[in-house]
């Protein structure tokens, strides 16, 4: 099963702007808060390639659609647990983990706004504009 064209557009610049976070962060902060910012960008990554899969799955599912509702609730439960090892155990800062975790939130919105902007600029036919002027 091939992921719809919208998704499948919105990673490239979801990893821009993952790239964008962890670079700030190792100019702003330094390497210590930077390699957290990196690890938070790449969970958050892999959870946007997990929500994806995911995703595709449960529209294409059928009767098993519960079952994989449940398998969306588990990963949110995964990450939060991967966080809480990240912080307690391997002893991350979690100020650069919180910021490289923002990804999760800004990126898919930044994303959407640039792929949409994009794709509506090129969707522009002239002759629909002309008409359009045409009808003024």
């Amino acid at each position: 099963m091939s992921t719809s064209s919208p998704t499948q557009r919105m990673t490239r610049p979801l990893l821009l702007i993952a790239a964008i976070v962890v670079v700030s962060a190792f100019l702003l902060w330094g390497s210590t808060r930077g390699v957290a910012a990196l690890v938070g960008a790449a969970l958050a990554v892999a959870n946007w390639f997990a929500l994806r899969w995911l995703s595709a799955r449960l529209v294409s599912s059928g009767s098993r659609g519960a079952a994989l509702g449940f398998l969306l609730i588990a990963k949110i439960g995964l990450l939060m647990a991967i966080v809480f090892v990240l912080i307690n155990r391997v002893r991350l800062d979690p100020i650069g983990l919180a910021f490289g975790l923002g990804v999760l939130f800004v990126g898919p919105v930044l994303a959407s706004l640039l792929t949409a902007g994009a794709s509506a600029a090129s969707s522009l036919d002239p002759s629909a504009a002309r008409a359009a002027r045409e009808e003024r």
